[in-house]
C-alpha cells in the first residue's frame, strides 16, 4: 500500500517545525510495511497513492479546493478544524514518530542552497507529548476540549536516542499535578529540553521555579501574559521564577483578540512595561483580528520592536522607530515604523506620552543580582519576608530571635543585597545591615552555628561551589585591601583587577578567581560572574569588615567559613571520611583527597580556636 504524507503548511509557504501527527502515521505505516513518502512539491501527485493524509495546523495554509475532495485523501489538523479534529487512533496517537519523514525534502532544499540551520528543529529534536490538556478554556486557545491536564506518554515513547535534544508540546505542564515526575524523566535522558508552548506563568510555585532551573534546559523558558487583568498575579510569580535564576524569560503577550482599538495598544504597552521593570522579554502575539485595526501598523511594529531583543533591550519604542525612519532609503518619506508611531501620537498623545519612551535597561530592576556563590539568584518578594517577620527591618530591629538569625544568614536565605534593589521595600539601608551582621557574627555563639549546620539537611552543593580556602584569612583580607584601597564603594572587572594587579601567568588568574569565588561564598564580595568577564564590589558586610581591627576581622572570617557550602556538607555527615569521599564522587571532584585533607584541617582549626565539640574524624 503506497501511503502519501502532506505537511500542508510546508507546501504553502513552509514551516519551522514538522509535524508531529503525520510523522507518527508516517512511523505506523512503516510498521505495516506499507511505503511511505512525503510529498511536498505539488499536490497534483496524490492520485499515484493509495491514500494520503494532509494535515494543516494554520487557518490560513493555502489548499487547493479539489484536493481535499479527493476520495483517497484523509485530513487532520487546527487548519481545518478548529478543536483539531477527531483525535488520532490509539496505536496511532502513541506510535513512535518517523523522524526521517522530511529527510529527503530538507536534503533537497539544502542542496538548493538553503541553510541546514533552518531545518533544525526536524533533525535535532525528538518531539512529543508528555501531557494533553488545559483546563484554562481560552477564548483564542483552540485546545479547549480538555477538562484538566492528564498524562500522556512517556518520555520513551518518542525519545530518539540519536537526537541530541528534546522539545514538547505539552498544553499546559504545570497545571500537572505529577510535573515532578515528567520533569525527571526528562532529565533522565541527559538531553537538553525545552516546552515550547507558553506555560502558564500563573501556577508557578516555589518548587517548580526551582526545579525547572535546575535542570539541563534548553533555549528561553517561555511563559505568558496574556490578560492585564492577571497583572498582579503575574508579577508575584514573575519575582519566585527570578529568584531562581538570571535568565530573562520570554512572555508571549497577546494582542488584537478583544479590541483593536488604542485601548488594546495602550494594554499591550501597559503588559510590556510591567515585563520590563521584572526583566523579562515581551513577545508579541498578534491575533489575525489585529488586521481589522486602523492601527494595524501599530501591532506590526510593536511586534517589530519586542520580538527582536537586540532592539528591545537597547531602544525605547520611540527610538526603534526613529532608527528605522534613519535607515530609510527615502529621505522624502515616511517609512512604515516611524508613520505608524507618528499616526498613533498624533491620536492618542497621552499613551504615547506614558509608553513609548522607556527603556528596558532604565526599566528593569533586576539589571543587578546576588551573583556567584549565593543561595538565590535574587531577591525574593518583599512581602514574603514581611509576612514571615523576617526581614531586614525586623531583624536590626530585634525583633528576630538570634537562633533565626543563624539559620537563616547561615543557610544562605538572608542576604544584604536584596536591600540594593529598585523594589526593596525595607528602610534599612545596605549600611546599616552590614553594620549589624558584623556585631551579629563576632558576638554569636559558634556552637550554635555549628550545631545548626551538623543538624540541617544539607544538599550536595555543585562542584563549583566546592571551593575552600587555601591560605589565611590575612591573605583574602590583603587582597581585598588591594583591590578596593583607592575606593571601597566601587564596582570593578576582574580583566581589570588582574590588569592592575599585573598578573600574567595563567595559572595566577585562575587562583584569583577561585578567591575572588570564596570571598563571595563567605559574603565579604558580590561578584557578578565567576569568570574573568565578571565585576566585583564588596558586600555590606565586606565594607565594615575592611574597617575593623585585625582581631576582629579573624572572627568573622573564622565564622563565615561555616558559610562554605562543602564545609557545611563535610560537618553534617560527621566528618565521616567514608561518607565524604562518596559525596565528593558524586559531585564530580577528582582531587578527593585534598579536599578531605583540607576539611579536616579547617575543622581542627574551629575547634582550636573555638573549643567546639567536634566528632574526631
Amino acid at each position: 500500500m503506497k501511503i502519501g504524507i502532506i505537511d500542508a503548511d510546508l507546501m504553502d509557504n513552509g514551516t519551522r517545525h514538522p509535524n508531529l501527527a503525520l510523522m507518527k502515521i508516517a512511523g505506523y505505516h512503516i510498521e505495516l510495511g506499507n511505503e511511505v513518502k512525503l510529498i511536498y512539491k505539488s499536490y497534483d501527485y496524490i492520485r499515484e497513492y493509495d491514500k494520503v493524509y494532509i494535515s494543516c495546523v494554520f487557518s490560513f495554509t493555502y489548499i487547493p479546493e479539489w484536493v481535499i475532495n479527493e476520495p483517497n485523501v484523509v485530513i487532520g489538523g487546527t487548519g481545518f478544524y478548529e478543536d483539531g479534529g477527531a483525535p488520532l487512533p490509539y496505536d496511532i496517537e502513541h506510535h513512535k514518530p518517523y523522524y526521517d519523514l522530511y529527510k529527503e525534502y530538507i536534503e533537497a532544499m539544502t542542496n538548493d542552497g538553503k541553510n541546514p540551520k533552518r531545518y533544525s528543529d526536524y533533525l535535532n529534536y525528538s518531539i512529543g507529548f508528555t501531557t494533553r490538556g488545559c483546563f484554562r478554556k481560552c477564548d483564542f486557545c483552540v485546545n479547549k476540549k480538555y477538562d484538566k491536564v492528564q498524562r500522556h506518554s512517556k518520555v520513551n515513547e518518542f525519545l530518539d536516542n540519536d537526537r541530541p535534544m528534546i522539545y514538547l508540546w505539552d498544553d499546559n505542564i504545570l497545571a500537572y499535578s505529577r510535573w515532578e515526575e515528567v520533569l525527571d524523566e526528562l532529565v533522565e535522558t541527559g538531553k537538553p529540553f525545552q516546552f515550547r508552548q507558553g506555560m502558564d506563568i500563573r501556577l508557578m510555585t516555589q518548587r517548580k521555579a526551582f526545579r525547572f532551573n535546575n535542570v539541563k534546559y534548553h533555549g528561553d523558558f517561555i511563559f505568558a501574559f496574556d490578560h492585564l487583568s492577571d497583572r498582579e498575579l503575574i508579577i508575584d510569580k514573575i519575582q519566585m521564577w527570578k529568584r531562581y535564576t538570571n535568565k530573562q524569560p520570554k512572555m508571549y503577550v497577546l494582542s488584537g483578540f478583544e479590541s483593536q482599538d488604542e485601548f488594546d495598544i495602550e494594554n499591550v504597552f501597559e503588559r510590556i512595561s510591567i515585563l520590563m521593570r521584572y526583566g523579562c522579554l515581551p513577545y508579541i502575539m498578534r491575533h489575525k483580528n489585529y488586521k481589522k485595526s486602523k492601527y494595524s501598523g501599530m501591532y506590526i511594529q510593536i511586534a517589530r520592536w519586542c520580538n527582536q531583543p537586540q532592539f528591545y533591550k537597547k531602544m525605547s519604542f520611540r527610538e526603534f522607530c526613529e532608527r528605522n525612519q534613519f535607515y530609510h532609503s527615502n529621505s522624502n518619506t515616511y517609512c512604515a515604523s516611524y508613520r505608524a508611531m507618528l499616526e498613533f501620537e498624533k491620536d492618542n498623545p497621552e499613551i504615547a506620552s506614558k509608553y513609548f519612551d522607556k527603556k528596558f535597561n532604565d526599566e528593569n530592576i533586576y539589571l543587578m543580582s546576588y551573583g556567584y556563590g549565593r543561595r538565590y539568584c535574587n531577591k525574593q518578594e518583599c512581602r514574603q519576608c514581611k509576612l514571615s517577620l523576617k526581614c531586614w527591618d525586623d531583624i536590626v530591629n530585634g525583633k528576630v530571635r538570634n537562633d533565626e538569625i543563624i539559620k537563616l544568614y547561615y543557610s544562605s536565605e538572608l542576604d544584604s543585597t536584596c536591600l540594593e534593589y529598585k523594589n526593596a521595600e525595607c528602610s534599612t539601608k545596605p549600611v546599616i545591615a552590614g553594620q549589624f551582621l558584623s556585631k551579629f557574627i563576632i558576638n554569636v555563639n559558634t556552637n550554635e552555628i555549628y550545631n545548626f549546620i551538623k543538624n540541617s539537611e544539607n544538599e550536595l552543593p555543585k562542584k563549583e561551589l566546592c571551593i575552600l580556602p587555601e591560605q589565611d584569612d590575612k591573605y583574602y583580607i590583603n587582597l581585598l585591601n588591594e583591590i578596593f584601597k583607592s575606593d571601597m564603594s566601587k564596582e570593578v572587572r576582574i580583566n581589570r583587577i588582574i590588569e592592575e594587579l599585573n598578573i600574567e601567568v595563567e595559572k595566577d588568574k585562575k587562583v584569583l578567581i577561585k578567591s575572588l569565588k570564596l570571598l563571595a561564598i563567605m559574603d565579604f564580595i558580590i561578584l557578578s560572574k565567576g569568570n574573568k568577564d565578571g565585576k566585583i564590589k564588596l558586600s555590606p558586610l565586606g565594607k565594615e569588615l575592611m574597617s575593623l581591627n585585625r582581631s576582629k576581622q579573624r572572627i568573622i572570617w573564622q565564622n563565615n567559613t561555616y558559610r562554605i557550602p562543602i564545609f557545611q556538607h563535610y560537618i553534617s555527615i560527621n566528618g565521616i571520611e567514608r561518607d565524604f569521599e562518596n559525596s565528593l564522587n558524586k559531585i564530580g571532584i577528582n582531587d578527593k583527597e585534598k579536599y578531605i585533607s583540607d576539611c579536616k584541617k579547617i575543622n581542627q582549626m574551629m575547634k582550636k580556636s573555638f573549643d567546639i565539640s567536634v566528632q574526631s574524624v
